[in-house]
């Protein structure tokens, strides 16, 4: 469990280190089934059967000489990652975090910058880009499979920014910020006044590898060029609570595998959206 100090930062900041939930061998096997996806490729998969929801170089039409490979819910293709999004540790603190006894899996996302030509992930929030769902999903589990540094792209924070607001049209004026000594330099934004912040101070955010860092949905994030010689993996595992609706208005890649009236409970959306808490207790795994 998280103490209560760490609670706290968390609410404070925005994003919490939880410390370390892998060891060497359970990096080991994450890494090699990666390995084992990428090598299949997103073509490799059959038509008829488990495979990814989405798997592309994400910054290809930008950046077409860089990479980042996106592959989303690996968990699908994988008993390794399956088994993480369900970890013990994890689940607990995403629930402490969230105040919620009910949680689901609303996606995973797999990030993958290569080494010396892995591409940016410009400044962004979560929530916005989710508008299937409501309330917003609150809190992110990110676990780095390899240690994230500010040589190898690690992501950026920004101290606070969860207090204001859906912020996503501004971030999109900040694409221009790519390489690590300029990613930092957020410029043109004031934020409210009755949040208890009165400037945007982003900083790097390294991880080592093994560790999971939290962020909730609203923190403004992100990560610059790898120019290192080492590769930067990890995952993202994205959590719903109970609470969470669908909004038949929006769109995102989830969609197509919800079959449910305008408003109804996410929590009766299906196999791909697994339970991994009820009544406060961990949910079995599937399968």
């Amino acid at each position: 469990m998280l103490t209560d100090e760490q609670v706290a930062e968390f609410h404070c900041n925005g994003f919490l280190n939880g410390g370390r939930v892998l060891d060497d061998d359970g990096i080991k096997e994450l890494r090699d089934e990666l390995k084992r996806v990428l090598d299949i490729g997103p073509e490799g998969f059959p038509e008829e059967g488990p495979r990814p929801v989405l798997f592309h170089n994400m910054v290809r039409d930008r950046e077409p000489e860089r990479c980042v490979w996106q592959i989303v819910n690996i968990w699908e293709v994988s008993d390794a990652y399956h088994r993480l999004i369900h970890h013990p540790f994890i689940v607990q603190a995403i629930s402490q975090l969230t105040e919620a006894d009910e949680l689901l899996v609303w996606h995973d996302q797999i990030q993958y910058k290569p080494p010396g030509y892995g591409g940016v992930t410009s400044w962004h929030q979560d929530a916005p880009l989710w508008p299937i769902i409501r309330p917003m999903t609150p809190v992110s589990a990110w676990v780095a499979l390899d240690d994230a540094t500010v040589e190898n792209g690690c992501m950026w924070m920004t101290p606070g920014s969860h207090r204001w607001g859906n912020q996503i049209e501004f971030l999109r004026t900040q694409a221009h910020l790519k390489q690590t000594e300029d990613f930092g330099q957020i410029e043109g934004f004031t934020p409210p006044g009755d949040t208890g912040t009165s400037s945007v101070e982003p900083r790097p955010w390294p991880v080592k590898a093994g560790e999971v860092s939290f962020h909730h949905s609203l923190t403004w994030h992100g990560s610059p060029f790898n120019r290192s010689g080492l590769p930067r993996r990890a995952i993202a595992m994205h959590y719903m609570t109970g609470e969470s609706r669908f909004v038949a208005s929006g769109q995102h890649v989830m969609k197509a595998f919800v079959d449910l009236p305008d408003g109804a409970p996410m929590n009766q959306a299906g196999e791909h959206f697994p339970f991994v808490m009820r009544n406060g207790k961990p949910a079995a795994l599937a399968g």
